[in-house]
């Protein structure tokens, strides 16, 4: 009785870690859309409002939550306190401070991180040329992984209810 509920258990566990892994998919979609949303609230910001980069990050934080909230106050606050670091250093040091436990992949990451790289510019029709590039660089990732989703997905699911079964089995 006590080895079937321990099987029992280690099938419960692989199918719990298949659809973790499964739920990290779509965590992923969700961080890349909220970026997309921070993307076209910065270009708002820059183009209709005219504001510097450190009002349209204040701007923008004031219309997001959680941790990209505190992620675009903490790009505010450090452009205001700058002291000649250049802007991709500052974004830079606050996206990986606060953003470090994001679900996106290494490239997916590396896109967002160097964004600030390249928006640094004085020139506002520059800067919205970025965002712009960036909203496509987020929108191809997007579509790539919406392509491969369902599929990823699923066998994440397939292969943790596998796993636990093979465990299970082993120890029979």
């Amino acid at each position: 009785m006590l080895k079937a509920a321990g099987i029992f258990l280690i099938f419960l566990a692989g199918t719990g870690i298949g659809f973790s892994k499964s739920m990290e998919f779509t965590r992923r979609e969700q961080e890349l859309r909220i970026f997309l949303q921070i993307a076209a609230y910065l270009k708002g910001a820059v183009r209709c409002g005219n504001s510097s980069l450190p009002e349209a990050f204040l701007e923008t934080a004031g219309k997001m939550e959680g941790t990209y909230r505190d992620f675009l106050m903490c790009v505010s606050a450090s452009m205001k306190d700058a002291q000649g670091r250049p802007f991709g250093s500052i974004f830079r040091d606050c996206a990986e401070k606060i953003l470090t436990e994001t679900a996106l992949s290494a490239e997916e990451k590396e896109t967002v991180f160097s964004f600030g790289g390249r928006l640094g510019y004085l020139d506002r029709e520059m800067q919205i040329r970025q965002i712009e590039v960036f909203e496509t660089e987020l929108s191809e990732a997007l579509e790539n992984l919406k392509k491969e989703l369902p599929e990823k997905k699923k066998l994440c699911r397939s292969m943790g209810i596998l796993g636990g079964i093979l465990l299970g089995v082993l120890l029979w």
